[in-house]
């Protein structure tokens, strides 16, 4: 069983609907009605679902797909379109100047395994993109990781789930482990996994970006817009 197919089911207690991220993305743009986006690693939906109700459609695609089945069972629009499907695909799958914005959000990016894949995606991301189209990014902040040795995020624990998350850093190999603790409050069922990322830092964000065509992008450390830091614990990235 995969990562995301073991905690699928448990999703929405993880990572409930992050509204200040939806306010992120429509703040991005002067008008939404008449665009179209499209949500990479869309999970089971929450955020795709919430941004359908101001875009003119929604293409939301994961590459897992319980993940998938998930979305469908509970997020039915006639604008919100869910799909199986590589984040390596997108410029095949959507055509060139066919979508006015690109979010991956969720670290996503970091499922990837390397620069070549970065650049390939952001690649098809700018073939994929309209002239005036946008590619909102956010991963955890890998330079603080790394720079301060920091082995775990905080935990995430609420009345039906306590999700532990732990990075081990091996000196000298480019990817890291991300091991999670998923305990079922209810059950006391215990889910552990561990996946490979690749920690990318922002500097090497920057340089893909520019690489791949992009010229005018902007860093936060948050959703709120403001300063990106050494310190910052997310890293979010705006090309206008």
């Amino acid at each position: 069983m995969s990562f995301y197919e073991s905690i699928a089911e448990y999703y929405h207690h993880i990572f409930p609907l992050n509204k200040t991220q939806a306010s992120f993305v429509q703040e991005s743009f002067d008008e939404t009605r008449q665009k179209d986006l499209l949500d990479i690693g869309c999970g089971i939906g929450e955020l795709s679902s919430e941004l359908s109700k101001s875009f003119k459609s929604v293409h939301a695609i994961d590459l897992d797909e319980a993940m998938i089945q998930k979305a469908l069972s509970g997020n039915q629009t006639a604008n919100l379109h869910f799909q199986k499907l590589n984040m390596l695909e997108i410029e095949r799958t959507f055509g060139a100047d066919a979508i006015d914005a690109i979010v991956c959000f969720g670290n996503t990016l970091v499922h990837l395994d390397g620069p070549e894949q970065l650049l390939d995606f952001f690649k098809q991301s700018k073939a994929t993109l309209k002239n005036d189209g946008k590619l909102l990014l956010q991963i955890i902040n890998y330079d603080r990781i790394i720079d301060q040795n920091i082995n775990a995020l905080p935990t995430i624990e609420n009345d039906y789930i306590r999700f532990v998350r732990n990075y081990d850093l091996h000196q000298g190999q480019k990817m890291l482990d991300f091991h999670t603790i998923l305990t079922i409050k209810k059950s006391g069922h215990i889910i552990e996994n561990k996946i490979q990322l690749y920690p990318v830092r922002s500097s090497e964000i920057k340089h893909l970006l520019m690489q791949a065509g992009f010229i005018n992008f902007e860093f936060y450390g948050n959703f709120k817009q403001e300063k990106f830091t050494k310190n910052s614990i997310p890293l979010v990235v705006n090309t206008n």
